[in-house]
């Protein structure tokens, strides 16, 4: 294995009615005023807001709130954010949603004890601030992983650049799956394919060690959890096996001692920008193309994901087992109902957009096959 530092400070509280059993509790660490952040108003309609707000106002905690956050969230939110909280001399920032509100959270606290700007700072002249605020997450639904990282995610609207944030770790976070039930499955799925995406990326970076059995075994459940329920999508224990498997995967472990292959990500961060699309579709639409044209830089690896992972038979050359690998993540991600290109999801990538994107995307070199920027405008035709 290559060196590694392992640090993970999240605290979880997972299960049902975790705000009623530990909201105040931690309150209590707390001084007296919540920057309070949240999306649209599914919140509110489901009564997860009025949960969370009465166990603030029980603590004697003055809300400040700041909704409107988008399914891909912008800087310009995210400065407003900042620009709140230091109006109004927060004490802790509580997000409540998915991946894009942690992402949210985590980047106003970032800013939170600095008064440079905060892109210029860490995307263009690549530092961190000394101090950061503090900052929790009660998920309502789950997928990215983002409540367990310290990286968060943003797109700046004005430049259709979307970048990577070093933020803190979130204080606490409470999963409660109960809150997953009111979620359809055609929104739900998308996040499923994302936890996915994010174990093949650790997994399929060059070498292998003890980490990628582990990875082997969390991908096998997220993929027979998934199609348990599409048989059963009321059952809650399933749901709440997705939405542990998805914060597993963001404790990065299984990125440890070992480089990851990330551009997917790459590639379809810098297409969100214009697109403004949910991230877990277009994963899905990308990997396997990308897949294809990468998988004979490794085939042995790309054959044991075939039948460790995919349940491939294990016969016939690496070679062939590799391809039916990538056939048969192809046919899962078709399985869960997910579009398969760009025009099922109905995004048009014309050939300017397909220039921009490609000219724009950083690739990774710690891959089983390092692809170049030509091979990057074939994948996104591809998959038109």
């Amino acid at each position: 294995m290559n060196p590694f530092i392992y640090h993970m400070p999240v605290k979880v509280y997972f299960g049902e009615n975790g705000v009623q059993k530990h909201l105040q509790k931690e309150l209590a660490n707390y001084g007296q005023t919540v920057l309070l952040v949240y999306g649209g108003g599914s919140v509110k309609r489901n009564g997860i807001y009025d949960e969370v707000v009465s166990e603030l106002l029980s603590a004697g905690k003055r809300i400040v709130e700041l909704s409107g956050v988008a399914s891909n969230p912008t800087y310009e939110k995210i400065l407003e954010g900042i620009a709140l909280y230091k109006k109004e001399n927060a004490d802790l920032i509580l997000g409540i949603g998915g991946g894009s509100v942690a992402d949210t959270v985590k980047i106003i606290a970032a800013g939170a004890k600095t008064e440079e700007d905060l892109w210029n700072m860490e995307i263009n002249e690549k530092r961190r601030p000394e101090k950061m605020g503090r900052y929790a997450v009660i998920l309502t639904i789950s997928g990215a992983g983002a409540e367990m990282d310290h990286l968060g995610a943003c797109t700046y609207e004005a430049l259709h650049l979307k970048q990577t944030f070093v933020g803190p770790y979130a204080d606490f976070v409470i999963e409660d799956p109960r809150y997953l039930m009111s979620i359809p499955l055609k929104t739900f799925l998308p996040g499923v394919f994302d936890s996915l995406s994010h174990c093949m990326e650790s997994y399929f970076g060059a070498g292998f060690n003890v980490w990628d059995e582990m990875n082997e075994s969390l991908m096998r459940n997220i993929i027979a959890n998934a199609r348990a329920l599409l048989k059963d999508p009321d059952n809650m224990e399933i749901r709440s096996n997705l939405m542990w498997d998805s914060s597993l995967i963001q404790s990065f472990s299984f990125y440890m001692g070992k480089p990851g292959d990330f551009n997917v990500h790459h590639i379809e961060n810098t297409l969100c920008a214009y697109t403004h699309r949910t991230h877990g579709i277009e994963l899905g639409i990308m990997h396997p193309v990308y897949y294809r044209m990468i998988c004979h830089g490794d085939e042995a690896k790309f054959a044991r994901f075939a039948v460790e992972v995919m349940g491939v038979p294990n016969t016939g050359t690496q070679a062939e087992k590799a391809e039916a690998g990538v056939d048969a993540l192809a046919a899962f991600i078709k399985e869960l109902g997910l579009p398969t290109t760009f025009a099922e999801a109905g995004i048009e990538i014309d050939e300017a957009l397909a220039r921009t994107v490609t000219e724009k995307t950083v690739l990774t070199t710690t891959n089983v096959y390092n692809i170049n920027k030509e091979d990057v405008y074939t994948i996104l035709c591809e998959c038109r």
